[in-house]
């Protein structure tokens, strides 16, 4: 049986359904007796399904907070 790491290792190819069957029914298997990583994959998918429905920056956050760094970065010194 698969131990509560494996099946956090495979969260995302669980939420995508790219398990192979033998994975998935081990997947499975633990699932029915494990209400912690139950809750996880339910925390992992409202996050994706959220993420997926924010519609798309034209440019990253973070991106524009580096930028902005490196500008004062190269400003003027003393």
């Amino acid at each position: 049986m698969l131990k509560c790491r494996e099946v956090t290792e495979l969260g995302s190819e669980i939420i995508d359904r790219r398990l192979s069957f033998r994975t998935r029914l081990a997947v499975l298997a633990h699932l029915s007796l494990c209400p912690h990583c139950r809750l996880y994959l339910r925390q992992l998918r409202l996050t994706a399904e959220t993420l997926q429905r924010l519609p798309p920056e034209e440019e990253p956050k973070a991106t524009a907070i580096f930028e902005a760094i490196r500008r004062r970065q190269d400003g003027p010194k003393d």
